[in-house]
């Protein structure tokens, strides 16, 4: 369950938790939040996200639409099965 493959999945999930843990108590207790960061936080967040899809289009070449291609699979350290473990 808890490969490589979920691992971005439960990340955003863990996001979206704490996203909506915020909304849930700003409506609770009618706090309103404001962003007094710097401006150009926004670009650079915009940036890396663009980077970072363009950088996983490109670096896996010819095999990008089957992701099981290429180098092996990662697991868990404690998903992996002993040679002779029949469980």
């Amino acid at each position: 369950m808890f490969d490589r493959d979920s691992l971005i999945g439960l990340l955003l999930l863990g996001l979206c938790l704490a996203v909506g843990g915020v909304l849930v108590y700003s409506i609770a207790t009618g706090t309103r939040f404001q962003f007094t960061g710097p401006g150009w936080l926004g670009v650079g967040l915009m940036v890396l996200f663009f980077g970072a899809i363009l950088y996983g289009v490109f670096s896996s070449g010819r095999r990008w639409p089957d992701p099981l291609t290429g180098r092996g699979r990662w697991r868990w350290p404690w998903s992996r099965k002993q040679e002779g473990d029949d469980r």
